[in-house]
Formats: C-alpha cells, sequence, structure tokens
C-alpha cells in the first residue's frame, strides 16, 4: 500500500509538472507571440496577423498629431483593413507619456500604438511599458531610424522653424536667429508649444549645458506665448494672436502658407533643430496585439509613408527620403541625441517650465 501511494504521488507529482509547464508555454507574451509570427514567411505571416486581428476588431491608437493628418493616417489603414477600426486618443507628447506611465502602474492597459518622440523611448523602455517589434518591414527604413534592439521604429521627423505672421512682420524684420529671439522689440510676441523638450534638447546640444540654459533663461525672460500644441501656436500666428512662433512643424508651415494664411517661415540661424524621430511603438500589454501589428507595418510601410510624405513630412522609408519635401539644402541640422536626452527626459521638461515663467 505504502509503495502504492508514493506511486501514486509520484505520478500526481509529475502531472502537475506537466499541465503546469504546458500552462507556462501556452502563455507566450505579446511580444514572444508576434516574434513567433515574424519568422514566418510573408504570405503565412500576413495571413497569421488578419486572421487573429479579425477576431480583435479594434485597435487603440495614442497620437500626439493633428486630427486632420491623423485621420488620412487611419483612413488609409481601415481602407486597408476594413474589418478593423482604429480609436484615437489625441493629446500633447507628455500628457499622453505622463498617461501611459500612470496607467502602467496601476496596471492599466488601454493603448495598442503610440507615437512619440524618439526621446522618449528611455522611459517607456525603463517602465516596461513597451515591447520590442521586429517587423520585416524595418528594412526599408533610412540609417538613423531603427535601433537594433526592436523598440525605436522611426516613422518621420520634423524640422522646426521661426514662422511669422505677414500682416505684422516683414521677412525683413523677421527674427533669423537665437540671438534675434533674445532683442527686446520681441518681448511678448513670440510663441512656442509647451512641449518644447526637442528644440531645447537641440539648444543644448549645439551651445552646451550651460550657455543653453543660459539662453533659455533669457527666452524665458521674453514673456512667450505658450500654447499646447504646435499646430495650435501656428494656427495663432496665423490668426494674428502673436506675430511669431519659434518651434514651427516645416511642413505645417508649407500648409499654411499653400493654404493662402498670412504667413511666412525662415530656418533659424545658426542651426535648424530637427524634432526628434518619431518613433512608432506598441504596448507592453496591447489589448488587441495582431491589429497594432498590422497597424505598425501599415505605418512604416510605403503606402503610409507615401502619407506621411504628401503632408510634407520628412519620411523614414528610405526609398521616399532621397527626394524628401524639404529645402533645407546645405544648412546645418541638428537631430538632437535620443540616448542622451532619454536618460535626461525630465529635465527638459523642468527646463520647459522656465520658457513659461
Amino acid at each position: 500500500m505504502l509503495r502504492w501511494i508514493r506511486s501514486s504521488l509520484w505520478m500526481l507529482a509529475v502531472l502537475l509538472f506537466l499541465f503546469f509547464h504546458a500552462s507556462a508555454v501556452g502563455a507566450a507574451t505579446p511580444e514572444e507571440t508576434l516574434a513567433r509570427i515574424n519568422r514566418l514567411p510573408p504570405a503565412e505571416r500576413q495571413a497569421a496577423l488578419v486572421k487573429e486581428a479579425k477576431n480583435e476588431k479594434t485597435v487603440v491608437w495614442y497620437a500626439p498629431m493633428n486630427r486632420e493628418d491623423l485621420r488620412q493616417f487611419t483612413g488609409g489603414f481601415e481602407a486597408e483593413y476594413p474589418f478593423l477600426k482604429v480609436e484615437v486618443l489625441t493629446s500633447g507628447p507628455q500628457s499622453l507619456l505622463n498617461r501611459i506611465l500612470t496607467e502602467h502602474r496601476a496596471g492599466k492597459y488601454n493603448y495598442d500604438t503610440l507615437n512619440i518622440r524618439s526621446s522618449a523611448l528611455y522611459t517607456l523602455k525603463k517602465a516596461n511599458a513597451i515591447i520590442r517589434y521586429d517587423t520585416p518591414y524595418r528594412r526599408g527604413l533610412r540609417a538613423g531610424f531603427y535601433d537594433k534592439e526592436g523598440y525605436f521604429n522611426g516613422i518621420w521627423a520634423s524640422l522646426l522653424v521661426y514662422l511669422f505672421n505677414t500682416k505684422q512682420v516683414s521677412r525683413a524684420q523677421a527674427p533669423k536667429s537665437v540671438d534675434d529671439l533674445l532683442q527686446p522689440q520681441w518681448k511678448g510676441k513670440l510663441g512656442m508649444d509647451q512641449d518644447a523638450d526637442d528644440w531645447l534638447a537641440a539648444l543644448l546640444d549645439f551651445y552646451g549645458d550651460e550657455k543653453g540654459k543660459q539662453i533659455a533663461r533669457s527666452l524665458g525672460s521674453q514673456n512667450l506665448n505658450i500654447r499646447k500644441g504646435r499646430t495650435l501656436v501656428s494656427q495663432l500666428v496665423a490668426a494674428g494672436e502673436f506675430p511669431v512662433q519659434i518651434d514651427a512643424h516645416h511642413h505645417e508651415a508649407v500648409s499654411l502658407r499653400q493654404s493662402g494664411a498670412p504667413i511666412d517661415y525662415i530656418f533659424p540661424e545658426p542651426f535648424v533643430p530637427v524634432k526628434a524621430v518619431s518613433a512608432f511603438v506598441m504596448s507592453s500589454q496591447p489589448p488587441h496585439p495582431h491589429a497594432a501589428a498590422l497597424l505598425v507595418d501599415f505605418m512604416l510601410s510605403k503606402k503610409g509613408q507615401e502619407l506621411a510624405f504628401r503632408q510634407k513630412r520628412w519620411p523614414a522609408f528610405k526609398e521616399l527620403a532621397a527626394g524628401g519635401p524639404d529645402e533645407v539644402g546645405n544648412r546645418n541640422t541638428l537631430v538632437p541625441d535620443p540616448d542622451k536626452w532619454g536618460s535626461r527626459y525630465q529635465e527638459l521638461v523642468q527646463l520647459s517650465a522656465v520658457l513659461g515663467r
């Protein structure tokens, strides 16, 4: 009897081990699941993503973008995959980053994808709020728009220019350099986005920390018109609320001028800040992982990148980038170092507050 009991207990232990081992193997993480799918041949990979995405029906995108540009991307994606609906939440980049970190700490996983400045990747990785997604579409991106690990999949970058209202300021009068911004005649007349970390990172990279911070403090004494969102600031300049914006997106400046708005723009000297490359990342706990994978693929694909190109953005897709829609020529452009500023992101946020004092 004792031998039978021992044998039964041993068999029970083996069965329990096999049960829990099988459960652990079956409970693959979203990153592991997508990595396995990405190893399939292209046609099988696409079929696997589509099959599962049809059951998910939805993908949630947190997007710090203006709604018209966003509508073009979501419309293009939904036309490609009519069985999916893109739900979007728009806000400023810092607000969305804070929201994601707060949700993650609370164990709430509401978003699938996010486009965010590459400088914010450090914070998101440290919080385990994003996963690696080594999509085959990364192979079509130009250098500097992806990392080795798979967290960083870039979609575009933007030049930052000085935008001015032509009814209030002539081109000859408009500020052309950082030094010009600090002149007395511009006090109370300059507008800027409240999320100024990328502009400040470029400033500190060019001048060094000490002089860059001194310039930031001097600029804060100019009584800047701080608003939430660069698009809004550009619209306010066009409406004549204040005459100059110092961190306008180049592609939005081009679009405003083409639409007949009374604005023009100048590439600043001694350098043109390049807003940190926008990365399209995936949540570490995506509610709809397969639909999210299809959305990331679409944004990195030639079709998605052509939409960015038509919006006058600098696209990541290398076949389009060679003839990019810019006029920068041989001007000195400066892309903030994402590794350096990722670990100092909160420092930039605090320095932004100096501008709006």
